[in-house]
This record gives C-alpha cells, structure tokens and sequence, in this order.
C-alpha cells in the first residue's frame, strides 16, 4: 500500500448542534444525515458555483472534523465565517497540531466510514483510496512518491486540489458530479449547477488523455504517457483514452 505525505492538508474542527445544517447549506453534497463513525466529501462553492475548497467531514461525535486545503483555507473561512450569525456553530483551525497522509492502491476499510488504530485516524474514501490523519508525535512510513500517486490519479480519473479542482472551475468541470447531490435543499451555488445538470450541458469536463492529444494548455495534471485535462464538451471523443 503506497502512502505519500500529503502537505496541503488542513484541518479545523466544527463544534455546535448547527455544525452540520451549516455545512448543508454552504456546499454541494448532503451532509444533514451524516452520522457518528462516518465521513463524506463536498464542495464549497461560490454564488457563481466556482469551487473554494473540496473538503472531508469526519462526524467524530460530539464535533466535526474537517479535512480541507491550507492553499484554500483563508479564502473558505472568509465565505464561511460571516455567515455564522446567531447559529450555534464553532470553527477552530487545528491544522499545526496534525499529519496528513494519502494512502492508496489497497482496500482498508468500508466506503464512507472511518477508523481509528494506532492514533491514526483513516478515512475510507474509496474502495483504494484512504485519507489518513494522526497527531503529530505519531510516524508513518511514506513508501511512495507524488509522481507515483499523481500517475494512479491519472489512470483512475481522480481530480485533486491544485490541479483539477481549483477556483477557476466549477464542480461539473472538475469531475466531482458525484459530490452534488441531486436533491438536496437549498446551498450556495445550487441555482447555476442545477441548472448546468437539467439542460445536459456543463461547458468543460474533465478527461484522461495520452499526451499527444491534447493541447498542453488543457492538461492538468501530466504523466509519462498520458494526462488529466479539463476540455470543452464534445471536444474530445471520450472521457478515457486508452
């Protein structure tokens, strides 16, 4: 099981019985009925749908922990922050207190839980793909190279923070569809997506290309022999270039 360190990585810590009703409104996926021992991704967006951060929610019980990006962090406490208001919901950032991991290639655990060993606490995201976040006093070993995860991600279609999924794109366009929820209530940006998916057209879309087919402007993240770009529709034949 390769695991590389993963250095953008934040955390901050939701506290307040509004935590989660919060959280539902300001991003994509539904996350009202998320419960203790679970965890589930989704996107913070703009009015205008672009994306500010793509974050995992650990429901730890008493509170939520939630694993975003230090390069996206300022910008998401700046939308989310003045939106508080009178709700009962509390933000501490405890990112310099931690360890981040990716750990990937081999099944762990069920899809949507998390687990704890060894202080370590694992997100199962994936059937081969694990988060992994410890305090800092505990050590792992790192027997992979990004190169060697940015080439998994390249063959399995996985979009990641600073390639992908960045400011300039929106959800559709970076490859994360199953990260907005289809009907769910009311969340910032739902108007522009909801109606990107009825009308069948989302403008750009990510896919996996060999390199000569591409424009180099288009890639956005690139392998040895083949690439993630993000296209306009109908621009290219598939989503998969074998």
């Amino acid at each position: 099981m390769p695991r590389v360190a993963y250095n953008d990585a934040a955390l901050t810590v939701w506290r307040g019985k509004d935590s989660l009703k919060f959280i539902d409104g300001l991003s994509t996926n539904k996350m009202v009925d998320l419960r203790k021992g679970e965890v589930r991704q989704t996107i913070f967006t703009t009015t205008s749908a672009k994306i500010i951060d793509f974050a995992t929610v650990f429901h730890m019980g008493d509170f939520l922990a939630i694993q975003t990006h230090k390069s996206c962090l300022k910008h998401l406490l700046e939308q989310v922050l003045p939106k508080i208001l009178n709700q009962d919901v509390n933000i501490q950032d405890v990112t310099e207190r931690n360890s981040f991991w990716i750990e990937y290639q081999e099944k762990i655990g069920q899809i949507g839980t998390f687990s704890v060993s060894e202080g370590c606490t694992r997100a199962h995201i994936s059937e081969n793909f694990s988060i992994a976040v410890s305090s800092l006093d505990v050590k792992l070993d790192l027997d992979g190279t990004l190169d060697e995860f940015n080439e998994w991600r390249i063959e399995n279609l996985v979009p990641w923070v600073g390639h992908e999924i960045t400011s300039k794109n929106h959800p559709l366009a970076a490859g994360l569809a199953e990260y907005v929820h289809p009907a769910k209530g009311c969340y910032v940006g739902q108007e522009i997506l909801a109606r990107m998916v009825s009308r069948k057209r989302q403008g750009k879309m990510l896919i996996r290309v060999a390199n000569n087919d591409v424009d180099e402007k288009l890639i956005t993240t690139k392998g040895d022999s083949h690439s993630l770009a993000i296209v306009r529709e109908n621009q290219y034949p598939s989503n998969s270039s074998s």
